[in-house]
């Protein structure tokens, strides 16, 4: 029996009001196979009484839902959730495009009339799912189709999807004399033409937005189409999120301004700020739209990066005085001080593949510093442990959506698709063999004026190219690339960099990238030289690039266990770790570097202009260990490199540590040197000068300048003539014998 208590008459009113806590656990299900409250959205949402005063949580589980939803304006306080943290799993969709007749005959669907659903309500938030318009434009024409109508106020959607081609997502107001603020979190938006437009205030904060390939190799489409009122300051806030596509480069519009129903007052309002931009943008981004000019709108960039940002005369800046204003807590506030954004919290999935490289560490955190693929939604987060699975995780480079790829293991590159291992003979073609090639090449019958060349050399190279694209792997932008264990190996792979901007390399060790066809070339050199042409990792014209606690080596296939052929050692490696052709912003970090002879190339030519590399190549190299190497760690052209804090060892092979190459600005300062003579740490090649301070020489201190210059008879400069500022740390030199041995290396970092 339930006791009665008696309440005071002053306490009635708020005993009578049911407590918020009880009624926020209300929930209703949706389950397609009936074991819900509900078998559709929609009758959830009818379920909710109309004026609704306490939070609803309308849970949809696993499945796939095909209707048209409304979520009208006099029901507040829904929060439509999916019942896993993978949007995939719980797919809202419908078909109708704006051409599509309706089936009572009534006429055709509309643009507005096409959303598959229309979300009306204020404080209405979204979560865990996907809205999709699933009309088939390539089958059935372009047209118009929407797979979300927004018009209510104080809205928010959370690790959601909208997947259209054409206006997929319709961020609108419930006319043109209100606004309504919507806020897009850790979204996902794909589609072709004006695929987010409207009038609405909707902010996309740490946002994937893909622009989708039509096609054309002029036009694919535009981004935004906004119709903010002039009477509203803000409309689209697009906010460090990472603009994609899978469209040929330069493309795509940023937008266009869009005057809705022919409003005469419609200036559309887009800032784009701190966001990375894919090779898809136009260097002219914004056009006009319906008569209305572009520039008579609102179409600006602040302090965006990635291959599609550049500052010209057609993309209008903010100053940091405008920026200020235009945040995404301006944006939201309006006059209640609404602010979803102190809620926020980073993607799931923890640990090595969200971490992105710290502020001030090295060049790759300049300007915009370097995330890799830490944004990256769920379902572009991989396990890999196959070289099929790496292959297709990878994907194609160009497609810059960003991705994790945890590596799990060992994986061979010298495997076929199932997994059985592969040999040198299983890449030679057109009849190579190298004992035909040693015998049509052997000096005393080739001689030592030229390079080889005729079948037996073109066989030689066609053999290398069918090794190569077996053997290559290509990481394309907005990839984080990590070991997931102390185990985790590349063997035999070749690591490239390539074109690529925002990219992050760790806890991996990468081994024994071999050639199974090195070239002989008698010309190089007094006596010629066996060349190979693959290098473990090789950086090529990309930017913003972290290769950090990695260990890079031969594995048990070193070029000293080779033989030797017409007299020189036949090397079946080439570089460790090279960063060549203009790129530039790249930080090497607590890496094991170890038993190879050419370790590391800054710029691979004296000639300026071949890819403008004069003012680019700025690289830190800090607390790797170089043990036991023969030369280049690194060997610098042009570039300004910061090398400090790094421990290195000498050996039988050592030639020299650090080469001064043409053009070199290299900045070497508390590293230390054990049995490496203190001038056999610098060699020459065509550099002037070299700033070196505080560096250790078998534990005393060493002017590595003047001991060049006098076993040399040269007079090598010691001013490099900058001073770096990217600096995490200083330690002490004589801590770094311990320090870097025990922390440098795949397998030193947990995940």
């Amino acid at each position: 029996m339930r006791l009665l208590l008696l309440i005071p008459l002053a306490g009635l009113a708020l005993a009578m009001t049911p407590p918020a806590t009880a009624q926020s656990r209300t929930t209703i299900v949706v389950a397609a196979d009936g074991t819900g409250d509900h078998t559709t959205v929609q009758a959830a949402v009818d379920a909710v009484p109309s004026g609704n005063a306490w939070p609803v949580t309308i849970l949809v589980r696993k499945g796939t839902y095909k209707q048209q939803v409304v979520v009208p304006a006099d029901k507040p306080h829904i929060s439509l959730v999916g019942d896993t943290r993978d949007p995939r799993a719980v797919v809202l969709t419908f078909d109708a495009s704006a051409s599509t007749p309706k089936p009572d005959g009534s006429g055709t669907y509309g643009t507005s009339g096409s959303a598959s659903y229309v979300i009306s309500a204020p404080d209405f938030t979204a979560r865990n799912l996907t809205f999709e318009n699933s009309y088939d434009e390539a089958a059935k024409g372009n047209s118009q189709a929407v797979a979300v109508r927004t018009t209510g106020d104080r809205q928010v959607y959370e690790n959601v999807r909208f997947i259209g081609n054409q206006d997929t997502l319709y961020a609108n107001t419930p006319s043109a004399a209100t606004t309504a603020r919507q806020y897009f979190r850790d979204c996902y938006v794909e589609g072709d033409v004006d695929f987010i437009f409207g009038r609405a205030t909707a902010v996309f904060d740490n946002c994937v937005i893909k622009a989708l390939n039509r096609g054309s190799t002029d036009n694919n489409g535009y981004v935004t189409a906004a119709s903010t009122e002039l009477s509203n300051p803000y409309g689209f806030l697009i906010y460090r999120s990472h603009l994609t596509s899978n469209a040929p480069a330069r493309t795509f519009h940023l937008g266009r301004p869009w005057p809705a129903g022919g409003s005469a007052t419609a200036r559309g309002q887009v800032l784009v700020r701190e966001s990375w931009l894919g090779q898809q943008f136009k260097d002219a981004p914004w056009t006009d739209m319906s008569g209305l000019n572009w520039r008579d709108a609102r179409l600006s960039e602040y302090r965006n990066h990635g291959p599609g940002a550049t500052v010209n005369n057609d993309r209008p800046q903010l100053t940091a005085e405008q920026a200020a204003t235009f945040t995404p807590q301006r944006y939201l506030a309006g006059t209640d001080g609404w602010n979803p954004v102190r809620g926020h919290h980073p993607h799931p999935g923890y640990g090595m593949g969200r971490e992105a490289l710290p502020r001030d560490d090295g060049w790759a955190a300049a300007t915009t510093g370097t995330t890799g693929g830490s944004a990256a939604r769920p379902e572009n987060v991989h396990v890999v442990s196959t070289r099929a699975q790496l292959r297709a995780a990878l994907g194609d480079p160009a497609d810059n959506t960003p991705k994790i790829i945890y590596v799990r293991g060992a994986i061979d590159a010298d495997t076929d698709d199932s997994g059985a291992p592969l040999t040198c003979a299983d890449y030679a073609v057109n009849g190579y063999s190298l004992p035909a090639y040693l015998a049509a090449y052997d000096p005393a019958v080739w001689g030592r004026t030229s390079v080889p060349s005729g079948p037996l050399e073109d066989a030689r190279r066609a053999s290398y190219n069918k090794m190569a694209a077996h053997v290559t792997v290509t990481i394309g932008s907005n990839v984080t690339l990590v070991g997931a264990g102390g185990d985790a190996a590349l063997k035999s792979f070749g690591l490239r960099i390539s074109n690529a901007d925002n990219v992050i390399v760790r806890n991996l060790t990468i081994t024994d990238t071999s050639d199974c066809f090195p070239q002989w070339d008698p010309t190089d050199g007094a006596d010629g030289n066996w060349n190979a042409s693959f290098d473990n990792v090789e950086v090529s014209g990309s930017t913003h690039v972290w290769l950090d606690h990695n260990t890079l080596n031969d594995g048990d296939n070193p070029d000293s266990g080779q033989p030797l052929h017409f007299g020189r050692p036949y090397q079946v490696h080439d570089g460790l770790l090279d960063v060549v052709r203009g790129s530039n912003y790249v930080t090497l970090s607590w890496n094991h570097l170890s038993g190879h002879d050419k370790v590391t190339l800054i710029g691979n030519t004296d000639n300026p202009t071949r890819y403008g590399e004069a003012d680019k190549l700025k690289v830190t190299l800090h607390h790797n260990h170089f043990e036991g190497l023969g030369q280049r760690t690194p060997r610098v052209r042009f570039g300004q490199v910061h090398v400090y804090n790094n421990y290195y060892t000498g050996g039988p092979t050592h030639g020299y540590s650090i080469g001064v190459g043409f053009g070199s600005k290299v900045y070497a300062e508390s590293n230390a040197f054990d049995g490496i003579a203190a001038a056999k740490v610098l060699s020459v090649f065509g550099g002037t000068a070299v700033t070196a301070k505080d560096n250790l020489v078998d534990g005393a201190p060493a002017d590595l300048v003047a001991a060049y210059n006098a076993a040399n008879g040269t007079a090598l400069g010691a001013d490099a003539g900058w001073t770096p500022t990217l600096v995490t740390r200083i330690d002490p030199a004589q801590a770094l014998k311990a320090l870097v041995p025990a922390g440098a290396g795949a397998g030193r970092r947990h995940m």
